[in-house]
């Protein structure tokens, strides 16, 4: 079973993910974030509950929530904070408040690295570290969602963001995955295995390539990443991922 303070690590980098993407407001209960450009994007329209114990008035800190995204007219919606017996105690005050809970929210799992990778296919590709001042259209080439391809490129202005390509021998690019570091955690994201070359194993190469990347630049830091594909977590645990076990959920106003 994961310890709770690397459960912890985890929803800190999270919390700088968003950060980076949208306004927030720091309270005595937890963060309001928000981003009234793109009101649909939930990560960047959430709020997340922080500091509290079993005798805090959660019934205000909902109300003050809810009002809160109403006055900018976006949907109030919270998130976890991991921890397992959260929902347990502010389930009343959402519902009396008309928040509906949606547990396993997003359907991901989140595992970490902690064990030597297995997977032993051998390399085909070429790996290479693509920087924001290089030519990115390989991101394009790769991704179908175009959207998700401006998204990439807006992360480079985090420092700790490193996007990896891979490439046939006639430079073509054939698989994509980046690592964001924060403070001693480093998440690993965004495998995509252009649509027709997928199931060639190319993505297995890409992880165990990663994986060796990160223990030779970030030997002291947690490697983690989400999943919501069971074949790519089979990939995941092969390669030495183990399931984080945390509490997911969800609460919103209909």
């Amino acid at each position: 079973m994961i310890m709770q303070d690397t459960v912890r690590k985890i929803l800190e980098a999270d919390n700088q993910y968003y950060k980076s993407f949208a306004d927030f407001i720091n309270t005595d209960y937890g963060i309001l974030y928000y981003n009234t450009d793109d009101p649909e994007w939930t990560d960047f329209n959430h709020a997340c509950v922080l500091n509290y114990n079993k005798a805090s008035d959660f019934g205000a800190i909902i109300k003050d929530i809810k009002n809160f995204y109403i006055s900018k007219d976006l949907r109030p919606f919270i998130y976890s904070d991991f921890t397992r017996g959260q929902r347990e105690l502010m389930q009343a005050d959402l519902i009396k408040n008309g928040f509906i809970i949606e547990d396993n929210y997003g359907g991901q799992t989140f595992v970490i690295h902690t064990s030597e990778c297995k997977i032993n296919a051998p390399y085909t590709l070429k790996f290479k570290k693509i920087s924001k001042a290089e030519d990115l259209s390989c991101i394009y080439k790769i991704m179908k969602d175009k959207e998700d391809a401006e998204d990439i490129e807006t992360r480079f202005k985090n420092p700790g963001f490193s996007l990896f390509a891979g490439y046939l021998s006639d430079d073509t690019p054939v698989v994509m995955a980046d690592l964001e570091c924060f403070d001693g955690i480093v998440l690993l994201d965004d495998v995509e295995t252009a649509e027709e070359y997928q199931g060639k194993g190319y993505a297995r190469q890409m992880i165990r390539f990663l994986v060796d990347y990160h223990y030779k630049n970030h030997q002291q830091s947690l490697l983690y990443l989400y999943y919501d594909n069971p074949v790519a977590g089979r990939i995941y645990s092969e390669a030495g991922f183990t399931e984080a076990h945390i509490e997911l959920w969800a609460a919103y106003c209909g």
